[in-house]
Order: C-alpha cells, then structure tokens, then sequence
C-alpha cells in the first residue's frame, strides 16, 4: 500500500493534491480498508487474527490515477510463445519434519511467545530473527543444530531424488535444471552448507561434478556469461543459485527442463523472477515443470502465506477489473501460493477455510450491490413522480416558446417597446448595456426588450460574469464571458438560444421516456429479497465453526475430526451450489436505469466512495 502511494506521490504529485489525498491517512482511508482475517501462526500449526490492509475500495479510480503514468503489460496480454507448465501450475512437494525440527520449531515457538509476554530487547531477540530462524529449520534441522543428524525424508534430499530422476530422463536432450536457495549458502560455524551438501549428494549419486555448477562461484561479468554459455550448451547442467544472483539477467533457458524452489523468498516479484528463468521464450522443450518444496507444519505455510498476501494486492491493482469496486480475493498464481499454505501447514482444512472466504466476500460484494440498489431504487421512487412532472412542464414550455418563435420570424428587435432598425441595434443596445451597474450584491434580472416575440434581458450576478435570458413561457439563459459582454455577444448569445429549442425539446422528452420507464421498472423490482441469503447465512456458520476448529489451542485428535466433518461439508456445498458466485455487481444488470454513484461528486468530477 505505502508503495504504490508512494509511486503516485513521485509520478502524479498534481493528481493527489487535485483530489485531496496527497497525505498518507487520507489516501488509504479512500483505497485501503483494514479488516481482520486468520492467519496461520509462524508455528505452522495453529490460526491467529489479525488485523491488516486486506482490501482495495474504489478500484476504477485508483486504476485510472495509477495507469495515468504507468503502462502494464503482463505475460498473459504479450501472449509470447512460452513452454507449458506440466500439471498447469508449479508442483509442491510437501515433506516430514524430523523430530528435531520439531523439537527446535517448539523452541522456536516458546522465543515467539516470550516476545509477547516479556520485554525482550530487541537487540537480543526478534520477530524477524525468529522468522529468519524459523526460516533455516524448515530448510534442514543443521541450519541451526551442529548436532542435528541428516533426515532422509528432509527437502535437501527431495530435491537431490528429483535432480538425479530428471537428469536420467532428459539425458539424451542434454536437459538442464536450476535449483534456487536464499539460504544455506555459505557454510554454518560448524560448517554446515545447504549448498554443498546437494552438491555433493549428487555427485554421490553418479552425477560428474563437472555438469554441476553454484552460481557464486562465477565471480566476474566474464565468468558469468561463460557459465551461461555452458548450460545453454548442456555442458552444465544443473546450477544452484540465488534469487539474487540468478535471477534477471540469466539467459540459460534453451535446454531448462525443470525449475526447483528450495525456500521461499520474500516477494512475488522474486517468485516471478524465479520462474520467469523457465517460463521464457527460446527454450526448445515444449513442457516444464517447476517444484516447490515445502516442509510440513514449518515457518514454509508462514512465508507462503506472506507471498499470498502481497501478491494479492499487486494482482488487484496491476490486472483487476476495474469494473469491480472492490478487490480481495485470491487469483491465478496467488491460488497456487494458498494450496502451498495448505499443504504446508499439514492442514488441507486451512485451504477450505480460504475458499469458504472467498465465496462469502464474493457474496457479501453481491449483498452489499443488492442493498446499495435497493436504497437507490426507494430514493428513485420518490424522486421520480416530480422529475416526471417538472419534465412534462418542462416540455409544454419549450413547445409553446417554440411556436411563438415561429410565429414571429420577420418581427424587429425592440427595446423598451421601441422597435429599431437593424443598422441602429448595436449603438441602442450599447447604450442600454452600458447604463446598467458594474457591481451587484444580489441577482438581478433586467429585461431589455423583446426577440421575435419572446422577452430578453440580462442577469446581472454578483460573483460572476451576467448571463442572456430569452423568455416566454420558460425562462432559459446563456452566460457571457468577462471580456465579452457587449451588444455584439449579447444578440449572438440570443440566436444560439432561439436556435436550440428543438434540441432541447427532442432532449426533454428522452428524458421523459427514460424517467417513466425507469418508474416502472423501480416498482416492479422494489423490496426483492437477495437471492442468495440462506446460502450466505449457513456458509458463514460452517466458516466460523471451523475457523473455531483450525484457532482451537487444544488440537486434539476431537477438534481434528471436527475440523475435516465441517471442512467436507463446506465443500460439498461449494460444489452443489449451480450458479457459483460471481463478482459482479447486481446494479450492473440494470446500470442503464440506474448510474454508478462513486460519491457527492460523481465520477466525472473524480468524487469517491467512502
């Protein structure tokens, strides 16, 4: 959120000072809502409120304010010629913790616990160093113990497994892998490395050490693009590397058979990165597959859950429809990161409960454009007898000044029920336009004369510039500007309003046809209930009840029963439900008769709603 202010506050400044949000407070408070959700614990194995920036309103104005200096092209408007990706998304591999991840993970919890209840220097101790540790441990136990053992069910030998099988497959194609680790780098202080400890597992495993690279060691610009040019060969042919110095700018995709997420980094950007090394043009293999490991009930369900998170509110602002006034839901590549959660936390209810959520945001969207459309159609109701009548008289008025125009096309121009001659108007009218006051304290209407057949004059304003009046059975009126106000501008201002009654006459009655259809349409579709009440109201007591489950402190072997009788029956509703959801307002089915109200000021004026 603070970013995206911040890209307006440097591109737009101009933009945010015309619409009164240039300060931070006041620019969320248009776009940004806070509301509370459950949120897995850094623990893995329980849910927790919280409160946080979950929501953008008003998101066709904050499209149109972003677009205005930025233009967005994503992969799927290019439409480039890249390789598919097996299964259709990135495949998860989920793994067992060790009993010593266990057993550190509970330390882990018990430092995150002191934090909340002691006061801790944070010198001495963090969240963010806790997270970082929590980090490590889900990566391999010997991160943080010199005496853990190497568990064969670890993702360190996940990855090896998989690296050895897809070497064997591709073998004949050369095939090439990239394997991508923020951490387990450089070697602990008793000397444990993530690093080469895959590199020597597969050299272990009958893979030549010389088709096996860690980008690190490519120290110079020269070095790099030599490496580069090895694996785009097939002469290496699996490279380990970070986000960092693998990620934009590494051009080895020719031969990139598979793509392995070891951690999880901090940013989607980092995971587009990533996958953006497989997902390119000029690679010759027309199927990929990407991996993603993860550690069952570690801090991995923690950080996928924070990509989730902020990738939501890029999504929303980069590729949302700005048909929609409001966006949070989760789509495309954000789902993936929900099902890693879910799979990661050891809970596949946690996921339910995501997809629960889902649904009643769509429904409560849905309610609120029902209720917002109800209220309009109540005020519509009242309002509309009188629009009606004041359109009728409105009409009757302009056809009685027509024909009196017509009735009168060859009269003289008179003033003070003189008539004058043509060639004697301009000086006359001068004189009697320069005999009026230069400064009013209130409106004043001075009639001049008559215009084929109809009463003229001029109204004098206070604070603005006069207006021409030309009256007859309705009075209609033009402004003059401040450098032109003489008898010149006057007779023009008077022929562009005699010679508009038709238009305005043929505008009229569109608008009484349209106000009297819209009447009878408002009484036909007033106090209608919403459709998908009952629906809403036993979806939200099945969500609350296994929110309860998931947040229980107690899970026991009872809550874990209730959790998946109440998770199965969620989704068997979401399943037979007929017409799923949509995120489409209600209003938009009869937006002809009823217009989008974004505020006091309209949308052409740039008003919004709170």
């Amino acid at each position: 959120m603070v970013e995206l202010y911040n890209l307006q506050r440097f591109l737009d400044p101009q933009g945010l000072i015309d619409r009164g949000i240039e300060h931070f407070d006041a620019w969320a408070a248009t776009f940004g809502e806070v509301v509370e959700s459950m949120e897995i614990s850094p623990d893995g194995a329980s849910l927790r409120p919280r409160n946080r920036f979950a929501r953008f309103n008003n998101l066709p104005e904050l499209q149109q304010m972003f677009r205005a200096y930025a233009d967005v092209q994503t992969p799927e408007m290019l439409d480039l010629p890249r390789p598919k990706l097996k299964t259709g998304k990135p495949i998860t591999v989920a793994c067992p913790m060790s009993d010593e991840q266990e057993r550190s993970q509970r330390e882990l919890v018990d430092r995150y616990d002191r934090l909340r209840t002691d006061k801790i220097d944070p010198r001495i101790d963090n969240a963010l160093a806790i997270t970082t540790d929590g980090r490590k441990l889900a990566l391999d136990a010997r991160m943080l113990d010199g005496d853990a053992t190497d568990f064969a069910g670890s993702k360190v030998n996940a990855l090896v497994d998989n690296l050895v099988n897809i070497w064997h497959e591709t073998e004949a194609t050369r095939g090439t892998q990239l394997v991508f680790a923020d951490m387990g780098i450089k070697p602990t202080a008793w000397g444990y490395s993530a690093y080469d400890d895959i590199v020597h597992k597969l050299v272990d495993r009958g893979i030549p050490r010389d088709q096996i690279a860690v980008m690190g060691d490519a120290d110079s610009d020269a070095k790099k693009q030599s490496l580069f040019e090895k694996v785009r060969s097939g002469a290496v042919r699996i490279l380990l590397g970070s986000t960092q110095k693998m990620g934009t700018g590494t051009n080895v995709q020719k031969r990139l058979a598979a793509l392995h997420h070891l951690d999880a980094p901090w940013k989607p950007a980092e995971v587009e990165q990533r996958d953006g090394r497989i997902l390119r043009q000029g690679n010759q293999n027309s199927e990929v597959a990407i991996y993603r490991y993860v550690t069952e009930g570690s801090f991995d369900a923690y950080m996928w859950q924070a990509l989730e998170t902020k990738a939501r509110f890029i999504s929303q602002v980069m590729t949302g429809n700005s048909a929609v006034r409001r966006a949070d839901d989760i789509g495309g590549q954000e789902l993936s990161y929900a099902e890693v959660k879910a799979i990661a936390s050891g809970n596949p209810a946690v996921l339910t409960l995501a997809e629960a959520d889902a649904e009643l945001q769509r429904l409560a969207m849905l309610k609120k454009s029902h209720t917002d459309e109800q209220f309009l159609i109540r005020r519509k109701l009242k309002e509309l007898p009188e629009t009606i009548d004041r359109l009728q008289h409105r009409i009757h008025g302009l056809k009685a000044d027509q024909d009196t125009l017509a009735a009168h096309p060859d009269d003289r121009i008179t003033l003070s029920s003189q008539r004058v001659h043509p060639d004697d108007l301009h000086s006359l009218l001068g004189q009697k336009l320069d005999s009026l006051p230069a400064q009013v304290s209130t409106m004043r209407e001075i009639e001049l004369g008559e215009y084929h057949g109809l009463r003229f004059g001029i109204r004098l304003n206070p604070y603005s510039a006069p207006d021409v009046f030309l009256a007859g059975t309705l009075i209609r009126s033009e402004p003059l500007t401040r450098q032109h106000q003489g008898p010149r501008a006057v007779l023009n201002a008077l022929s562009r309003l005699a010679n508009t009654y038709p238009d305005q006459l043929a505008a009229a009655e569109s608008k009484l046809s349209l106000s009297e259809k819209q009447l009878t349409d408002y009484r036909t579709r007033i106090d209608t209930p919403f459709i998908h009440q009952t629906f809403q109201q036993e979806l939200t007591e099945l969500r609350d009840q296994l929110k309860h489950s998931l947040a229980s402190d107690k899970a026991d072997k009872e809550d874990s029963q209730n959790a998946a009788e109440i998770s199965t029956r969620i989704k068997h509703m979401l399943e037979e439900k007929a017409n799923p959801v949509e995120s489409v307002s209600i209003r938009g089915a009869a937006k002809a008769h009823i217009p989008s109200n974004c505020g006091p000021k309209g949308p052409a004026q740039g008003g919004f709603s709170r």
